[in-house]
């Protein structure tokens, strides 16, 4: 994500382009724009998960449609170097951007278990907080909000766990079925990897479609 201050500063509406993995550091950006005083729209290819609801200007996000903005940004979900970019370039964060902020660490960083975590990663959240951050809210929505739907699938999809290559490989299988009959969607099931990768002795995840040929639809490997 490259932020030109200049373009923002000639720009009199700004589009942010984000996904599910960046919202909240679009909204952080959000608010920043709006103390300049800028016309802002926030969009996204995807619907956002409800259990983002608690985040400020939930809202305001559109569905990706045409705009007459002057500058658009692709916000990407790296809160770590955008919280330093707010602190290189002296920008004041207040309450809704730490705690946007602060919800994007937890994503980036999977409620802080991510074996990434630092005593950088740990010194940002400190700062957050201290700004104001609404840490409690944050984590009692990313990590208890869960819909009925996500559960149903939970237990249908973990229900197909094999694990291969002497237990460092396990395969979840996902079907259409399983999608309609829990009611959620694919990202949930691409969510729901984590959990597998979590089992002793795994280091690689494979989510395949089972009524497909069994494609392989993703692969998430342990970070060392």
């Amino acid at each position: 994500m490259n932020i030109n201050l200049q373009n923002i500063e000639n720009s009199s509406h700004i589009l942010l382009l984000a996904d599910n993995s960046s919202f909240f550091n679009a909204s952080a950006l959000y608010t920043y724009l709006l103390t300049l005083h800028k016309k802002v729209s926030l969009q996204t290819e995807e619907e956002l998960p409800k259990k983002f609801s608690f985040a400020p200007w939930f809202e305001k996000v559109r569905l990706l449609a045409k705009s007459n903005a002057e500058y658009i940004v692709e916000v990407n979900d790296n809160t770590q170097k955008l919280y330093t970019f707010f602190v290189e370039n002296e920008i004041k964060i207040n309450q809704k951007m730490a705690t946007s902020l602060y919800a994007g660490m937890l994503e980036q960083f999977k409620i802080f278990s991510s074996p990434e975590c630092d005593g950088m990663v740990f010194a940002t959240v400190s700062q957050l907080i201290g700004l104001g951050a609404e840490h409690k809210k944050c984590k009692d929505y990313l990590l208890y909000a869960q819909p009925l739907s996500f559960l149903r699938l939970k237990s249908l999809l973990l229900g197909t766990l094999i694990l291969r290559e002497e237990a460092k490989v396990a395969e979840l299988f996902l079907s259409d079925k399983q999608l309609k009959e829990s009611g959620a969607k694919l990202e949930d099931a691409y969510a729901l990897m984590d959990d597998a990768l979590r089992v002793i002795h795994v280091k690689e995840v494979r989510l395949i479609k089972s009524d497909e040929n069994n494609k392989i639809l993703k692969i998430l490997k342990e970070k060392i």
